[in-house]
């Protein structure tokens, strides 16, 4: 197909030659010339109900009727997703609050910013080294990676970054044998003294926010030390920072429960979620905050606004996807199975490969493989095609995920309804595609 005219510096041209999708159905996704692909990425995350057209049909009866609208009218479609979001989350957390949307999951970083600069004058924030919560301007800078920021220029907001919360890829070069939290008495050295450029030697401190995802997924899927992030969070607080959660990629059960932020003793101040909220149907982000932060006193009328917070269809299409996992039973308890198998599955590559692969961790839908070398797009690349003259069960390939920012992960992170038949199908491919890349590197040698 000619390309004459699409500029090429987003991430689908990673390949020079990139499948050009028609048609998507569960976890299959066809090309246009007929190939079929099997997914072990969801779009990123995204599509936790699996690819389905449905939602789009669901949505749009629903507002078929309704205008673009004004920007000085509401709509009930939105009154009643805040009132089931916003209950939703904080029944989880046991905590009130309320809801405001975005239209993305940067711009609901920058509308998360916003509501802490509303309600402090406090001007740093803190993440973590690995940490990713987005590409925007404003939100890139929070973003562990250099090259996202470098673009713009050399300005910066105030962010610090403390020691990076993977156990097994340790700042320190501890293992989990000799770990003595050197990660915690770092951070607790760091904000005791003028000497690090983050504290001041004086009971007012400086710090507006900790920023984290209760599981780094661009940063190499990682799930943080439970200790580590608890005491972190501790030690913020009392310096009177609020707590934001980037929950953009694990909220919606890619975790196993409803928020990722549940599987710590934590109490966030404010939580974002995007993409599965919508099952990637549509750009769409939802930012909810405890009371009162969010109340008109400390975020008034106009305090902050965009073109499509009152979009008609990205309501609708969030709300139907809310009402489907709403009518999930068993949701909890089948991720929980999901998370078993997959890891029966990571575990046999592990124990099958063990020249290429040191390590595996699943937690809910998501899945890592930690690579003994910086490998992870190679072994992708040959994923994509693995089946292209010999087809694996009618399958040209499995779409997997790398992380970006390590590039000795891949991270497996299917629809969370995937069937048990694409799961076998899935670990049968794998199979495959580890032993050609172990072929290939021995013929290279």
């Amino acid at each position: 197909m000619n390309n004459t005219y699409l500029a090429k510096g987003d991430f689908v041209y990673r390949t020079d030659n990139p499948p050009i999708i028609v048609h998507g159905d569960g976890v299959v996704l066809q090309d246009i010339n007929g190939k079929k692909y099997l997914d072990a990425e969801a779009a990123n995350g995204t599509s936790g109900l699996g690819f389905d057209g449905s939602i789009f049909e669901e949505a749009l009866t629903k507002v078929k009727d309704i205008p673009s609208i004004p920007s000085f009218s509401e709509t009930e479609l939105r009154i009643d997703y805040a009132n089931k979001i916003g209950k939703k989350i904080s029944e989880q957390l046991n905590m009130s609050g309320k809801v405001a949307f975005e239209i993305g999951g940067a711009q609901g970083m920058e509308l998360a910013m916003k509501i802490v600069k509303s309600n402090s004058k406090k001007s740093q924030f803190v993440v973590f080294e690995g940490g990713y919560h987005g590409r925007s301007a404003y939100s890139s800078q929070l973003s562990a990676s250099h090259r996202y920021r470098k673009i713009n220029g050399d300005w910066r907001i105030p962010v610090y970054r403390i020691p990076y919360p993977d156990c097994e890829q340790c700042r320190f070069d501890k293992s989990i044998n000799n770990c003595g939290h050197e990660c915690i008495e770092y951070t607790r050295k760091m904000i005791g003294s003028e000497l690090s450029g983050i504290s001041v030697n004086s009971m007012e401190q400086d710090i507006a926010a900790f920023v984290f995802e209760p599981v780094l997924n661009a940063g190499g899927c990682v799930v943080p030390d439970k200790e580590y992030l608890e005491t972190t969070v501790r030690l913020f607080r009392k310096m009177g920072a609020l707590i934001i959660v980037d929950e953009i990629f694990t909220g919606f059960y890619r975790t196993g429960k409803f928020l990722g932020i549940q599987h710590f003793d934590i109490e966030p101040d404010i939580i974002v979620m995007s993409k599965a909220i919508v099952n990637g149907c549509t750009p769409f982000s939802c930012v909810w905050a405890k009371d009162p932060l969010l109340t008109k006193d400390n975020f008034a009328p106009g305090t902050h606004s965009a073109t499509y917070i009152n979009n008609t269809f990205g309501l609708s299409v969030a709300e139907t996807v809310f009402d489907r996992y709403e009518k999930w039973v068993d949701c909890e308890s089948d991720i929980k199975l999901l998370e078993n198998t997959i890891f029966e599955i990571l575990e046999d590559i592990k124990q099958g490969f063990p020249s290429v692969v040191k390590s595996v961790n699943v937690i809910g839908g998501f899945g890592r493989l930690l690579l003994k070398d910086n490998v992870a797009k190679e072994i992708l690349d040959i994923a994509l095609s693995i089946g292209e003259n010999n087809p694996v069960d009618g399958y040209t390939g499995v779409i997997l995920a790398s992380t970006g920012l390590t590039p000795n992960v891949i991270a497996i992170n299917p629809a969370l309804n995937i069937s048990d038949r694409d799961l076998k199908l899935l670990h049968k491919i794998l199979i495959r595609v580890l032993k050609k890349y172990e072929d290939t590197r021995y013929e290279t040698k």
